[in-house]
């Protein structure tokens, strides 16, 4: 019996068990120092301090192809290109001991070539889209403590922001009139930010699974500066957790929250909002699809193990997905009955140190949505 019920779900997780078997072994031979683990070209490549990647870079970037060069370190220099034309470039200083991260200094520029953008509330038309382009330039310094459970981080820094015309294949947002009146549409944008987030975090991996519990709260605070007519504040909020049923299911969930509200002047500019869709809640819905000053979400999931290579280097879970949101004006606002909905099912191929694919189609108001990604969703 149990054999027939997991049939169909081994079938369609063949593709990512080939691709399991493939970066279980270079992953093996990476990690067993094997100079012959990887084709000479990526062997070279990482004798000479450059780490090759691959992931999202922003909103609606598409796959990036991204590269860091590390043969000067501590310092560190980054460059990330998508299909979608979007890119990254950030240089600076990184000093880290063997368990975390403790300080980096870092210069970012971020094009983002064409986000999507329905409008303001929870209920914008789906068939109402438009594009923008948003580049943004950011000097930052994040430290970050070393301690086992309880973990503090801090920024200072500098931002600006600059939205023109995409040359996306959708209607331009400056073409709409009423999204057009905006802040942050037609005004280059400056701040002053300083943030501190506290993460407690209380799971333990056990095999491939992580078990407990894991609490961030942070808040943010954003400074007009430079002509710029415009203060306000963010508070972030995450709990997630997972509960192992066996060695190969568990029952995961993460809660988000996100405030943001104006001090003075023009408030919060439009690409700042919270936001609802895809990897924020969502995941029948398109990256970015609704957007407010807050929003709150839950995700959850049940996880099932299909497959584990041999040597216990990488394995395949299927899940099934449930996801519920909302943005509003304000948080109290937001009512269960009112929440865009989520359900589907999926997979995901993780290594020994974290996902590596996701792959997922789901089912919400706004229809059916497939999705692949290269990273985790939670």
């Amino acid at each position: 019996m149990l054999d027939a019920i997991t049939l169909p779900f081994r079938v369609l997780v063949l593709p990512l068990r080939l691709v399991g078997i493939g970066a279980a072994e270079l992953i093996g031979r990476a990690t067993a120092g094997d100079p012959k683990g990887a084709p000479p070209f990526v062997q070279s490549m990482l004798d000479a301090g450059f780490r090759p990647g691959l992931g999202s870079i922003g909103p609606r970037s598409g796959v990036a192809a991204q590269v860091q060069y590390v043969g000067l370190s501590p310092f560190f220099l980054e460059a990330a290109f998508s299909i979608r034309t979007s890119a990254r470039f950030s240089g600076g200083l990184e000093l880290q001991d063997s368990r975390a991260r403790l300080l980096r200094t870092a210069y970012t520029f971020q094009h983002n070539a064409a986000p999507h953008f329905w409008g303001i509330g929870p209920s914008t038309s789906e068939g109402a889209v438009t594009d923008y382009l948003w580049d943004q330039q950011r000097i930052a310094a994040i430290g970050r403590t070393a301690q086992r459970r309880i973990i503090f981080t801090g920024e200072l820094g500098w931002e600006d922001n600059r939205v023109d015309r995409s040359k996306g294949r959708s209607t331009n947002m400056q073409e709409v009139p009423e999204f057009d009146s905006l802040y942050g549409v037609n005004e280059r944008v400056r701040y002053l930010v300083a943030d501190l987030t506290g993460t407690f975090d209380f799971t333990m991996p056990v095999g491939f699974q992580r078990r407990g519990l894991l609490f961030t709260i942070g808040g943010g605070y954003f400074a007009g500066v430079n002509g710029t007519d415009s203060d306000f504040y963010r508070i972030n909020l995450i709990l997630q957790g997972a509960v192992p049923l066996n060695p190969r299911q568990e029952l995961a969930f993460q809660f988000r929250s996100q405030i943001n509200h104006g001090v003075s002047g023009e408030g919060v500019p439009f690409y700042h909002l919270a936001r609802v869709g895809d990897v924020w809640g969502g995941r029948a819905y398109h990256q970015d699809r609704f957007r407010d000053n807050d929003m709150a979400t839950l995700m959850a999931e049940w996880r099932y193990e299909v497959w584990r290579e041999l040597h216990g280097r990488s394995r395949v879970e299927s899940f099934f997905l449930f996801d519920s949101g909302q943005v509003q004006q304000r948080i109290d606002k937001i009512r269960w009955s009112d929440q865009k909905r989520s359900f589907g099912f999926g997979f995901r191929l993780i290594t020994a140190r974290e996902a590596f694919l996701v792959t997922y189609l789901a089912y919400g108001s706004d229809g059916f949505r497939y999705r692949v990604r290269f990273s985790t969703t939670f």
